[in-house]
C-alpha cells in the first residue's frame, strides 16, 4: 500500500502575508522542521502517528530522514496556507529544495516534494538517488548524478504550468494535475509501501513581487550568497 505526500489531508498553520499577497517560507535545516514552524505528519501501517516515524537527524545545516528500517513508515513536513499559496497576476510562484538522496528501496518513490494550489491544481515529485519523477505526468524522468546534492527548482505563474529547473538549468515545462487538496506544500518521506535515506539543505516557497520590483527580494538572497541567476533571467 501506498501513500502519497499529498493524499493525507492535514490541518496546517495560518501564516500572515507581508504586502498584497507576496509571501517567502522556508526551512533551512537549522533544527527539526516542526521546531520551525513545520507541521508533521508520521505514521505506518497502523495509522498516523502510530510509530517513530523516520529516524531524524539534524547536523551542520543538513536534515537526514531515514526510513530504511521499515518499509511501512512516512513521515513528512507540510504548510498549509488556506487559499493563500497561488500568485496573483503578475506575479511568480516559486517552490525549491535542495537534496541528496543517496538510498531508495521497495516499489517506486519515496522522498517526496509537492504543491497544491488554491484550487487543488497539485504538482509532486518522487526524487531517487539518480532521478527524480514528476509523479502525475506521464513518462516525466530526469536523470540526476549520484551522491551529490542537486537543487531543484518549480517556476509558475498560473499553477497550472510550470517549469522545473535543476542546478540552474531549465530541464522540462509541464502542468499541474487536478487533485483534491488545496494550499499546501509538503514534502520528506512521504510513501507508506517504499523507504528511503534522504538529506535535506532547505526547502522554500513563496510568492515574489511583480518585476519591477524584484530586486528587493533578489538583494537578500545575493548577500546571503544564495545564487538566482535562472530566476533573474526567466523575469
Amino acid at each position: 500500500m501506498r501513500m502519497l505526500l499529498l493524499g493525507v489531508a492535514a490541518l496546517g498553520v495560518m501564516v500572515s502575508t507581508a504586502g498584497a499577497d507576496e509571501y517567502w517560507i522556508t526551512y533551512e535545516a537549522n533544527d527539526l522542521p516542526e521546531n520551525e514552524g513545520w507541521n508533521r505528519s508520521w505514521g505506518n501501517d497502523d495509522g498516523e502517528h502510530h510509530g517513530d516515524g523516520a529516524y531524524r537527524t539534524v547536523e551542520d545545516g543538513i536534515l537526514t530522514m531515514d526510513s530504511l528500517y521499515d518499509l511501512r513508515v512516512y513521515d513528512y513536513a507540510y504548510r498549509r496556507l488556506a487559499g493563500e499559496v497561488d500568485p496573483d497576476p503578475g506575479e511568480l510562484f516559486v517552490a525549491e529544495c535542495r537534496v541528496m538522496v543517496d538510498e531508495a528501496i521497495g516499489h517506486g518513490y519515496d522522498s517526496t516534494f509537492g504543491v497544491s494550489s488554491d484550487n487543488a491544481m497539485q504538482l509532486a515529485f518522487g526524487l531517487f538517488p539518480d532521478r527524480i519523477e514528476s509523479i502525475w505526468e506521464d513518462d516525466v524522468a530526469l536523470s540526476v548524478t549520484r551522491g551529490v546534492f542537486h537543487e531543484y527548482r518549480v517556476l509558475s505563474w498560473n499553477m497550472a504550468t510550470y517549469e522545473l529547473y535543476i542546478d540552474d538549468d531549465l530541464v522540462h515545462q509541464g502542468t499541474f494535475w487536478q487533485g483534491l487538496l488545496e494550499s499546501q506544500l509538503a514534502w520528506g518521506d512521504g510513501v507508506r509501501g517504499a523507504a528511503s535515506r534522504s538529506h535535506w539543505d532547505y526547502v522554500r516557497f513563496g510568492v515574489i513581487p511583480e518585476p519591477f520590483s524584484l530586486f528587493l527580494f533578489v538583494t537578500p538572497c545575493i548577500c546571503a550568497g544564495r545564487r538566482w541567476p535562472r530566476l533573474v533571467e526567466h523575469m
